[in-house]
């Protein structure tokens, strides 16, 4: 890899397994967990996470239609390991629906970060946890991003040998007064 920022869509396949295996690392995976995978690539991470977590669900979001198609071919298991794409905006699944989440925030301004932030707490079941891996160049303002998106307990858990890649962990604070939908 380069000191360039990183861009996963653009990454050849070895960089990017070398985050990916970062990421898996350094995740905790349990078994009967449910995990989300935001922007999953050809899937290869999801179904490496699946693996490693007896009798877990784990599903892979691309905004890639080409990377979802490939990630079903080589690899879906349907109830089990399932992918979908998704319009890089709103996550396309249930309220409450995960214990963990991982998304690659790979070069996202500012204000997409925040909205992807806060749809991912929306999914999350209350003291789940989020895994974020974005460039080392945006740290701090994302920091600042998590906690105003409602996330607690934000650290760093792991940085790419190189430097380039960061992965944050923040845990799903329970929801506010304001969070709650009028039934």
């Amino acid at each position: 890899m380069t000191s360039h920022p990183v861009v996963l869509d653009t990454v050849d396949v070895p960089a990017r397994r070398g985050l990916d295996l970062l990421v898996l690392d350094h995740v905790r995976i349990q078994a009967w967990d449910r995990i989300l995978f935001v922007e999953c690539g050809d899937g290869w991470i999801a179904e490496e996470a699946w693996r490693r977590a007896l009798r877990a669900y784990v599903c892979g979001l691309d905004t890639s239609l080409d990377q979802v198609e490939r990630a079903r071919q080589l690899r879906e298991v349907r109830g089990k390991l399932e992918f979908m794409p998704w319009d890089g905006h709103t996550l396309p699944v249930p309220d409450a629906e995960f214990n963990r989440v991982v998304a690659i925030l790979a070069a996202a301004p500012p204000h997409h970060a925040a909205d992807v932030l806060r749809d991912v707490r929306r999914v999350m079941r209350v003291g789940g946890e989020a895994y974020l891996l974005h460039p080392t160049t945006g740290d701090a303002e994302l920091r600042l991003t998590v906690a105003q998106a409602g996330w607690t307990d934000v650290c760093e858990v792991a940085r790419s040998g190189d430097d380039v890649a960061v992965l944050l962990r923040a845990r799903c604070a329970p929801p506010s007064p304001s969070d709650q939908k009028i039934v």
